[in-house]
């Protein structure tokens, strides 16, 4: 579940962005616009709820007092394009610097060839908590394979991908491991992203696929885990929770959901075993 200071800050910058595209149309919009008037409400209200003029971040001192610089009460004010992009970027950091530890999105990182083996990752994530997505409603979950998560049609699939790694919420990021990962110039790519664009990430192994083989930029020292590790997956499970700010589901619940992850990836690990040799 979404926190409520995050909810709130989302909800401003979204009217911040309707403020954006209105400017965009009209050129400008005067203060007591509807739009900015709603603005400044929730931005006020913001501010005091969470006592951000005391705040004891240097960062959230600096961004408080652009804030309020960009904050006009005379209606003969016309507020400009450039004014209203600074009150986004402004808000946006400081989403950046309330919440950098909490997570609105997951990018599951793989290979369609591996798309049961996903699909049951999916249903894992969605019994720890995370929430399926609702008829019209955002999606917590991006995953190109998967019918409730994947690319909408005629969407360009990798302007799709683009965004979620250029996106203003913070995405966790999951990679699939397997022989035929490291086989996918495109998986690599995505790899390479996570590097290049310093993102937090878990690496999962699919049983039976070689540390050995795992490649590209990332860090080996960081801790990956295979699939059908019970242990390292009740790690998982609590690590989700908290970036996510889940509550955490009945033990029993959990354990029944974990197990019945287990045997589908094994028993998928061992059909494929089966058909190599």
């Amino acid at each position: 579940m979404i926190s409520n200071q995050l909810s709130e800050l989302n909800e401003i910058i979204n009217v911040c962005k309707s403020l954006v595209e209105r400017i965009k149309v009209n050129g400008t919009v005067r203060a007591k616009d509807s739009l900015y008037e709603k603005y400044k409400v929730l931005i006020r209200s913001f501010c005091e709820k969470y006592n951000l003029e005391n705040s004891h971040s240097m960062r959230v001192g600096t961004i408080y007092d652009i804030l309020v610089k960009y904050y006009w009460n005379s209606y003969s004010y016309s507020v400009s394009l450039k004014e209203a992009n600074v009150l986004l970027k402004t808000l946006n950091e400081l989403k950046q610097e309330l919440r950098s530890d909490h997570y609105e999105r997951i990018f599951i990182s793989h290979r369609e060839k591996d798309k049961e083996q996903v699909d049951a990752l999916i249903e894992l994530l969605y019994a720890i908590g995370i929430p399926r997505p609702l008829q019209n409603g955002d999606k917590t979950i991006f995953c190109s394979s998967h019918p409730a998560a994947y690319i909408e049609n005629g969407q360009m699939i990798d302007n799709e991908i683009i965004k979620h790694f250029h996106c203003e919420q913070n995405v966790f990021f999951i990679l699939w491991y397997t022989d035929n990962y490291f086989e996918s110039q495109a998986c690599l790519n995505e790899m390479g992203a996570v590097w290049v664009m310093n993102k937090q990430y878990q690496e999962i192994l699919m049983p039976g696929f070689e540390r050995n083989k795992i490649g590209g930029l990332l860090p080996k020292e960081k801790v990956s885990f295979y699939a059908n590790n019970k242990f390292r997956l009740n790690t998982f499970k609590e690590q989700i929770e908290k970036m996510f700010s889940l509550q955490p589901v009945d033990t029993n619940a959990w354990e029944i959901a974990r197990d019945k992850f287990i045997k589908t990836i094994e028993m998928q690990a061992t059909e494929k075993n089966a058909i190599l040799t």
